[in-house]
């Protein structure tokens, strides 16, 4: 699949629902919009080398190969679907932490990675907050895979 076919794949399935907004900014970036303040907004960027996943800051590099596209496309539906979220460290108001977390099936979530920034204001408690999406139902996803099984 190449960079533009991944983007016009997702377009694709993305116009299935009417009520997800997205603005394909070019044949190579397209951004979902999250519904409100508890969601995050998702930016896929593809290019020849690699393509990067964004949940707001907290992002992942993707090779160019099949293994890696498919990784990043079920990312993405995890995104979309709310199977994952993030978990979401500020101190003052200003964001510097985020922790990107899995649901299993059973409802419990588990840390998948960390990504932050220098913050040197270590003696101020942190504010907590939990970003998740619901742009799609997540049993369209657990309904794809029973079938398969």
């Amino acid at each position: 699949m190449t960079e533009q076919n991944i983007i016009d794949t997702v377009v694709e399935k993305l116009n299935k629902y009417p009520d997800i907004k997205f603005d394909k900014k070019s044949d190579s970036e397209l951004e979902i919009f999250c519904r409100d303040d508890n969601g995050f907004d998702i930016l896929l960027q593809t290019d020849q080398r690699e393509n990067t996943l964004h949940f707001e800051t907290f992002h992942w590099h993707f090779d160019n190969t099949e293994d890696e596209t498919n990784e990043m496309l079920n990312q993405l539906v995890f995104g979309l679907t709310g199977i994952a979220r993030l978990k979401e460290f500020s101190k003052n108001g200003k964001a510097y932490k985020w922790t990107l977390q899995i649901q299993d099936r059973e409802g419990n979530w588990f840390d998948n990675g960390t990504m932050g920034l220098m913050n040197f204001n270590f003696w101020t408690k942190a504010d907590i907050k939990y970003l998740q999406n619901d742009l799609l139902p997540k049993d369209i996803l657990y309904a794809d895979n029973e079938t398969e099984q």
